[in-house]
């Protein structure tokens, strides 16, 4: 059988195992999100803090938050942290001193529920999804600078994109409705459309975007033109092993770099199994090699990372963050001679 034949009728890897780069516990730790610049920040809401960590998941600081809402969202950049619930916003300083604050009904109309998404970009413009708008204040002082209608649901995911200062922003269920890329241009607000429901995460070089649907459609669009590059269903995916037909998504997706994909799926009726993270091609989304963390049988969540190659796990009940990269080589990596089929 020739090497090509082999190859071709090989199935795919067992398992890539992950390296441990560093790990964190923090007793109140919530919810985890990317800070750009920083690496990321995180709620505690039983120790009333916002703590900021950098990339390499080391403490750069923690600061004291008195908001009282059930739920604190928050965004960090540069030397700024936000934070609001319902009924208010507040801007801090990583020294902990406020620079700000406003309640929702003066300075942009009612909330319901939870507090507004909120997001800091690389050039100092606080974003803030409200109800029915999309906000862009200045940072440091709180001045508002445009706002524009945007129908769809209220709760909203910003995603940094690394090519330039432009931001990605999803609006999420239980309303789909069309991603956009979001920028400030003369003071006014821009948004370019993106084709494709649900865009879950950038590629490092910022040319490809991926999208996730709740019905289990994966997608990887090109930003300039918006050609599908491709487009599958989680049961269609090639390679995908037998025991994960019928998977839906259990966390996240996002790139880990321009040609891998890093899944989290789970089978909905076993309720007792951790979720699986899975490495799929970018190019065709086949199922390259499950991911396997030593000593860990349940890492938790993907929480994405800006530094290509890396990942964090967010174990929720063990209130455990784990920054991870790739092991050195792919079990599915062709040998010398080998054709690389991806």
């Amino acid at each position: 059988m020739s090497a090509f034949n082999e190859l071709a009728m090989t199935p795919y890897a067992a398992a890539m195992l992950a390296r441990l780069i560093d790990q964190v516990r923090l007793d109140g730790l919530r919810d985890v999100t990317p800070a750009v610049g920083l690496g990321w920040v995180v709620t505690e809401p039983t120790r009333k803090a916002i703590s900021v960590l950098d990339h390499n998941l080391q403490l750069l600081g923690r600061v004291p938050i008195d908001l009282t809402g059930s739920r604190i969202a928050v965004a960090a950049a540069g030397s700024f942290i936000a934070a609001s619930d319902s009924n208010e916003i507040a801007v801090l300083e990583g020294t902990g001193k406020t620079c700000w604050r406003k309640a929702w009904d003066r300075s942009a109309g009612a909330s319901r529920g939870d507090g507004p998404s909120l997001h800091i970009d690389a050039d100092g413009v606080l974003w803030i999804r409200v109800e029915q708008a999309l906000l862009a204040l200045d940072v440091k002082s709180g001045k508002e600078i445009h706002r524009v209608p945007l129908a769809g649901p209220d709760a909203a995911l910003f995603l940094p994109r690394p090519a330039d200062s432009r931001t990605g922003l999803a609006l999420l269920h239980p309303d789909p409705s069309p991603s956009a890329l979001i920028s400030l241009v003369n003071d006014h607000i821009v948004l370019q459309p993106l084709i494709g429901l649900d865009t879950a995460s950038f590629s490092p070089a910022g040319s490809q975007y991926l999208t996730m649907t709740t019905d289990g459609f994966l997608s990887v669009r090109e930003v300039a033109t918006e050609a599908v590059r491709v487009w599958r269903h989680l049961d269609d995916l090639p390679d995908l092993p037998s025991d994960l037909i019928g998977a839906s998504f259990a966390s996240w997706a996002t790139f880990l770099n321009e040609d891998l994909v890093l899944a989290s799926v789970g089978i909905p009726e076993a309720s007792d199994n951790p979720e699986e993270h899975l490495l799929l091609s970018a190019r065709s989304l086949r199922c390259r090699s499950r991911v396997r963390y030593p000593g860990i049988a349940d890492p938790g969540s993907i929480v994405a990372c800006q530094q290509p190659g890396r990942w964090l796990t967010h174990e929720h009940e063990a209130k455990t963050l784990r920054l991870w990269q790739l092991g050195d080589r792919l079990d599915d990596e062709p040998l010398p001679g080998q054709l690389h089929l991806l």
